[in-house]
Protein backbone atom coordinates (compact mmCIF):
# COMPACT_ATOMS: atom_id res chain seq x y z
CA UNK A 1 0.00 0.00 0.00
CA UNK A 2 2.78 2.30 0.94
CA UNK A 3 4.54 1.71 -2.19
CA UNK A 4 1.17 2.10 -4.22
CA UNK A 5 1.20 5.69 -2.89
CA UNK A 6 5.30 6.49 -3.42
CA UNK A 7 4.45 5.32 -7.16
CA UNK A 8 1.16 7.55 -6.88
CA UNK A 9 3.18 11.04 -5.63
CA UNK A 10 5.89 10.59 -8.16
CA UNK A 11 3.61 10.11 -11.25
CA UNK A 12 1.88 13.19 -9.74
CA UNK A 13 5.13 15.40 -9.56
CA UNK A 14 6.29 13.96 -13.08
CA UNK A 15 3.03 15.22 -14.57
CA UNK A 16 3.39 19.03 -12.63
CA UNK A 17 6.94 19.03 -14.12
CA UNK A 18 5.45 18.13 -17.73
CA UNK A 19 2.46 20.97 -17.44
CA UNK A 20 4.79 23.82 -16.54
CA UNK A 21 7.92 23.42 -18.73
CA UNK A 22 8.00 20.55 -21.01
CA UNK A 23 9.56 17.30 -20.32
CA UNK A 24 12.31 17.00 -18.50
CA UNK A 25 14.11 15.23 -20.77
CA UNK A 26 14.06 18.21 -23.03
CA UNK A 27 17.00 19.17 -25.33
CA UNK A 28 18.37 22.56 -23.99
CA UNK A 29 17.96 25.45 -25.29
CA UNK A 30 20.83 27.44 -26.62
CA UNK A 31 21.38 31.27 -24.92
CA UNK A 32 20.83 33.27 -27.98
CA UNK A 33 22.23 33.42 -31.61
CA UNK A 34 25.39 32.11 -32.67
CA UNK A 35 28.42 35.45 -32.03
CA UNK A 36 28.83 36.57 -35.91
CA UNK A 37 31.31 39.47 -34.71
CA UNK A 38 34.54 37.48 -34.58
CA UNK A 39 37.25 38.72 -36.15
CA UNK A 40 38.12 37.42 -39.16
CA UNK A 41 41.57 35.67 -39.30
CA UNK A 42 43.38 34.01 -41.80
CA UNK A 43 46.66 31.71 -41.26
CA UNK A 44 49.63 34.21 -42.44
CA UNK A 45 50.79 31.72 -45.25
CA UNK A 46 52.01 35.23 -47.19
CA UNK A 47 52.55 38.83 -46.16
CA UNK A 48 49.81 40.22 -47.81
CA UNK A 49 47.44 38.38 -45.11
CA UNK A 50 49.36 39.34 -42.17
CA UNK A 51 48.62 43.02 -43.31
CA UNK A 52 44.87 41.56 -43.72
CA UNK A 53 44.91 40.10 -40.42
CA UNK A 54 46.47 43.61 -39.06
CA UNK A 55 43.94 46.04 -40.94
CA UNK A 56 40.61 43.16 -39.23
CA UNK A 57 41.73 43.40 -35.85
CA UNK A 58 42.24 47.01 -35.58
CA UNK A 59 38.96 47.25 -36.98
CA UNK A 60 37.34 44.86 -34.40
CA UNK A 61 39.28 46.37 -31.95
CA UNK A 62 41.23 42.41 -31.13
CA UNK A 63 44.33 42.87 -29.18
CA UNK A 64 44.96 39.13 -29.32
CA UNK A 65 44.69 39.18 -33.14
CA UNK A 66 46.89 42.31 -33.45
CA UNK A 67 49.25 40.95 -31.47
CA UNK A 68 49.53 37.77 -33.41
CA UNK A 69 50.74 39.67 -36.54
CA UNK A 70 53.90 40.39 -34.80
CA UNK A 71 56.74 38.36 -33.52
CA UNK A 72 57.96 37.92 -29.98
CA UNK A 73 61.42 40.34 -31.65
CA UNK A 74 59.53 42.84 -32.78
CA UNK A 75 60.84 46.14 -32.56
CA UNK A 76 59.25 49.53 -33.80
CA UNK A 77 61.55 52.84 -34.90
CA UNK A 78 59.84 56.11 -35.16
CA UNK A 79 59.99 58.57 -37.76
CA UNK A 80 63.45 60.41 -36.48
CA UNK A 81 61.21 64.23 -36.99
CA UNK A 82 58.83 62.35 -34.96
CA UNK A 83 61.04 61.80 -31.85
CA UNK A 84 62.46 65.17 -31.92
CA UNK A 85 58.95 66.94 -32.15
CA UNK A 86 58.41 65.52 -29.24
CA UNK A 87 60.92 67.14 -27.15
CA UNK A 88 62.32 66.00 -23.89
CA UNK A 89 59.46 63.27 -24.33
CA UNK A 90 60.99 61.52 -27.25
CA UNK A 91 62.96 59.11 -25.58
CA UNK A 92 60.49 57.97 -22.85
CA UNK A 93 57.69 57.74 -25.96
CA UNK A 94 59.90 56.14 -28.29
CA UNK A 95 62.82 54.50 -27.34
CA UNK A 96 63.03 50.69 -27.34
CA UNK A 97 59.91 49.81 -28.56
CA UNK A 98 59.23 45.94 -28.42
CA UNK A 99 56.03 43.70 -28.50
CA UNK A 100 54.64 44.70 -25.20
CA UNK A 101 54.70 48.45 -25.83
CA UNK A 102 52.87 47.36 -29.07
CA UNK A 103 49.70 45.54 -27.55
CA UNK A 104 49.69 48.14 -24.51
CA UNK A 105 49.59 51.44 -27.20
CA UNK A 106 46.80 49.24 -29.59
CA UNK A 107 44.82 48.44 -26.46
CA UNK A 108 44.65 51.90 -25.58
CA UNK A 109 43.86 52.89 -29.21
CA UNK A 110 40.46 50.50 -28.85
CA UNK A 111 39.06 51.60 -25.94
CA UNK A 112 39.27 55.18 -27.08
CA UNK A 113 38.06 54.71 -30.63
CA UNK A 114 34.17 54.59 -31.65
CA UNK A 115 35.47 53.11 -35.22
CA UNK A 116 38.74 53.06 -37.30
CA UNK A 117 39.90 52.22 -40.70
CA UNK A 118 43.09 51.04 -42.02
CA UNK A 119 44.24 50.98 -45.53
CA UNK A 120 47.89 49.84 -47.03
CA UNK A 121 49.13 50.62 -50.46
CA UNK A 122 51.99 48.97 -51.71
CA UNK A 123 55.29 50.65 -52.52
CA UNK A 124 57.49 47.70 -52.16
CA UNK A 125 56.88 44.29 -52.95
CA UNK A 126 58.79 41.51 -50.64
CA UNK A 127 60.09 38.77 -52.25
CA UNK A 128 58.53 35.68 -50.45
CA UNK A 129 60.75 33.08 -51.66
CA UNK A 130 63.25 34.18 -49.01
CA UNK A 131 63.31 33.57 -44.96
CA UNK A 132 63.40 37.22 -44.08
CA UNK A 133 61.47 39.71 -46.29
CA UNK A 134 60.60 43.15 -46.98
CA UNK A 135 57.63 45.44 -47.64
CA UNK A 136 57.08 48.97 -48.00
CA UNK A 137 53.52 50.42 -47.79
CA UNK A 138 51.90 53.84 -47.46
CA UNK A 139 49.29 53.93 -44.63
CA UNK A 140 46.10 55.49 -44.14
CA UNK A 141 44.49 55.21 -40.43
CA UNK A 142 41.18 56.83 -39.92
CA UNK A 143 39.63 57.32 -36.05
CA UNK A 144 36.34 58.34 -35.13
CA UNK A 145 37.07 58.59 -31.35
CA UNK A 146 34.56 58.07 -28.94
CA UNK A 147 36.55 58.55 -25.94
CA UNK A 148 39.95 60.12 -24.89
CA UNK A 149 41.83 63.62 -25.81
CA UNK A 150 40.29 63.64 -29.05
CA UNK A 151 36.60 62.70 -28.52
CA UNK A 152 33.81 63.18 -31.15
CA UNK A 153 36.78 63.74 -33.53
CA UNK A 154 37.62 61.82 -36.57
CA UNK A 155 41.26 61.72 -37.54
CA UNK A 156 43.02 60.39 -39.85
CA UNK A 157 47.20 59.33 -39.84
CA UNK A 158 49.26 58.82 -42.47
CA UNK A 159 52.73 57.55 -43.20
CA UNK A 160 54.77 55.05 -44.72
CA UNK A 161 55.14 51.43 -43.00
CA UNK A 162 58.89 49.52 -43.68
CA UNK A 163 58.09 46.25 -42.44
CA UNK A 164 60.49 43.53 -41.90
CA UNK A 165 58.96 40.38 -41.99
CA UNK A 166 60.01 36.86 -40.97
CA UNK A 167 58.72 33.54 -41.69
CA UNK A 168 58.57 30.71 -39.02
CA UNK A 169 58.99 26.75 -39.25
CA UNK A 170 55.49 26.35 -39.93
CA UNK A 171 55.76 28.46 -42.78
CA UNK A 172 53.66 31.32 -41.40
CA UNK A 173 54.65 35.30 -41.56
CA UNK A 174 54.79 37.85 -39.00
CA UNK A 175 56.47 41.54 -38.48
CA UNK A 176 59.84 41.49 -36.96
CA UNK A 177 60.94 45.48 -37.55
CA UNK A 178 58.60 48.69 -38.18
CA UNK A 179 60.53 51.49 -39.56
CA UNK A 180 57.65 54.70 -39.25
CA UNK A 181 58.76 57.42 -41.86
CA UNK A 182 56.66 60.61 -42.88
CA UNK A 183 54.68 60.78 -46.06
CA UNK A 184 55.94 63.34 -48.92
CA UNK A 185 53.25 65.81 -47.85
CA UNK A 186 51.62 64.87 -44.97
CA UNK A 187 49.83 67.99 -45.00
CA UNK A 188 48.24 67.94 -41.26
CA UNK A 189 47.94 64.26 -41.05
CA UNK A 190 50.82 63.06 -37.97
CA UNK A 191 51.85 59.37 -38.68
CA UNK A 192 50.78 56.24 -36.86
CA UNK A 193 53.81 56.35 -35.00
CA UNK A 194 52.95 59.55 -33.24
CA UNK A 195 49.65 58.16 -32.23
CA UNK A 196 51.48 54.35 -31.07
CA UNK A 197 53.43 56.94 -28.39
CA UNK A 198 50.51 58.80 -26.95
CA UNK A 199 49.07 55.59 -26.17
CA UNK A 200 52.46 54.00 -24.70
CA UNK A 201 51.75 54.89 -21.27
Amino acid sequence: MRSRRIVLVLGLFALALLLQGGCIFEPRQPDGPPDTSETPWEPPFTTTIVLANLKSAFEYENSSNYRGCFADSYRFHVDPQDSLDAGDEGYERYANWVLADEEHAAIGMFNDAATSNLTFSNIWPPDETLEITYREEIYTLTIAWGSGAHVNEEIVYKGVARMHMRRDNTGRWAIFRWVDRRVADPGLAETWGVLRGDYRG
